[in-house]
């Protein structure tokens, strides 16, 4: 009983205690959560929340919620910038006011308190915060200064290899599968780890994008896991069509496996640094030839200038989530001799050697459920058959629920070949579920 009571106790304390050691005294915050009475509204939900929550509940059996709601009351209001002291103190274990005042590491490095914990209780104090009106950007704002605990507040690990993944990470934290399969944006790489794993389990998904524009479509099929927060694989199939003749037969379909790694950083959670997630990448590509096109001759890339049929794309992504804006950017740095993706092979007559493409993406957290973005990527000129463009998209990605996400935008593509001079642009659409 004891061990749930020092259990219960951090966890509630790691959203407000650590909190008292930074002043903040700029109160627009403090508005933003409605004053005092809105301060109390929010914890008394957040409390009711946190009892009915399966993940953490039976944490806090006999634990003396009254009280620590009135400290997380003041604890609240104080570091929101508003009128008010908190007037408690954690000693040596205990709330009975006796004891040695210690900091948050060496509080918590027994309660054996994971990743999953600390973010279900942000999650739910997001929930809390919701349901009283709270705008999104006083919202994440609050969790933007909560965030960094949990350098101190997390010390334990979940048993290893568990049977089931946790889905212990924040809503919307492992982007969306892009075109090749990778977790991120549309047409971009991020270096987030896809799924909602926590370093202690993993997660994993499959997709379905469409991507049509006047006179070609674009599908691409595939599955990714992320292991422990910090090793993701993929694996997509693309299928390329033509809709307008003489290239209406066209067909042509390329294979993808991934492997991404983090490096450093965290995108969540280093709130109070200027380090951003990086996480390194390849994609192996083979392009299974060319469909509809051998009344012409061709039926292989290497017919239309390119140097070979597959390669490899390495890259270096950089993320940086800032929850005090409701911001995410995120840098890629691509070296490839792809042709449309490797849809038209790789290298050609125009050049066969590896190239260095800047990609950019940009989204504002509108709410907790949605962001709302735009994406850059450049390319590669290696073809005289293909007058090759950057692509660029704006999207609206849709987070209903962990396990499914929906991401609509609008794609320019750029020209794909001399034979149709067209800027091609169109919808994208992507689904995606997991677990």
């Amino acid at each position: 009983m004891r061990k749930n009571t020092l259990l219960a106790t951090g966890l509630l304390l790691a959203s407000s205690l650590a909190l008292a050691q930074t002043p903040y005294t700029e109160d627009s915050t403090f508005r933003g959560l409605g004053g005092k009475e809105g301060i109390k509204q929010i914890t008394d939900t957040f409390l009711e929340l946190v009892l009915a929550d399966p993940r953490i509940k039976d944490n806090f059996a006999d634990f003396d919620i009254p009280q620590i709601n009135q400290r997380l009351q003041e604890q609240f209001c104080e570091y929101a910038g508003g009128p008010c002291k908190y007037t408690g103190k954690y000693r040596d274990k205990t709330m009975d006011g006796a004891g040695t005042v210690r900091d948050m590491k060496s509080v918590h490095i027994d309660l054996k308190i994971t990743d999953a914990m600390f973010n279900a209780l942000a999650e739910d104090l997001q929930l809390a915060m919701a349901r009283h009106g709270v705008s999104t950007e006083t919202s994440n704002r609050l969790i933007a200064r909560l965030a960094p605990m949990h350098r101190d507040i997390v010390t334990a690990h979940a048993p290893l290899a568990p049977l089931q993944p946790d889905m212990g990470r924040f809503l919307a934290t492992g982007g969306v599968s892009m075109v090749e399969g990778a977790g991120g944006g549309g047409i971009s790489p991020w270096a987030l780890i896809t799924g909602y794993g926590t370093r202690d389990s993993w997660g994993g998904n499959a997709h379905f994008t469409r991507v049509q524009t006047q006179d070609y479509s674009l599908d691409t099929r595939g599955v990714a896991v992320g292991i422990a927060d910090r090793v993701e694989l993929s694996v997509a199939r693309q299928d390329f069509k033509g809709d307008l003749a003489p290239l209406n037969l066209l067909r042509i379909q390329q294979d993808i496996l991934g492997l991404k790694v983090r490096l450093a950083g965290n995108a969540v959670y280093d709130q109070d640094r200027a380090m951003p997630q990086v996480s390194m990448g390849a994609m192996y590509k083979k392009n299974k030839g060319i469909n509809g096109l051998r009344a012409l001759g061709v039926t292989s890339v290497r017919q239309l200038g390119a140097k070979d049929d597959r390669g490899v794309d390495y890259y270096v992504s950089a993320t940086k989530i800032c929850l005090e804006h409701s911001l995410l950017v995120n840098g890629t740095l691509r070296a490839t001799k792809a042709n449309q993706m490797g849809i038209l092979g790789f290298g050609g007559d125009q050049g066969d050697t590896v190239k260095l493409q800047p990609e950019v993406s940009a989204a504002w957290l509108a709410h907790r459920t949605l962001a709302i973005g735009a994406e850059y990527r450049r390319k590669p000129h290696n073809l005289g058959v293909d007058p090759e463009k950057s692509y660029y998209d704006v999207f609206a990605a849709w987070f209903p629920a962990k396990q499914v996400s929906l991401t609509v935008a609008y794609a320019n593509l750029g020209t794909i070949t001399v034979f149709n001079p067209k800027t091609q642009k169109g919808w994208y659409l992507s689904l995606q579920a997991g677990l």
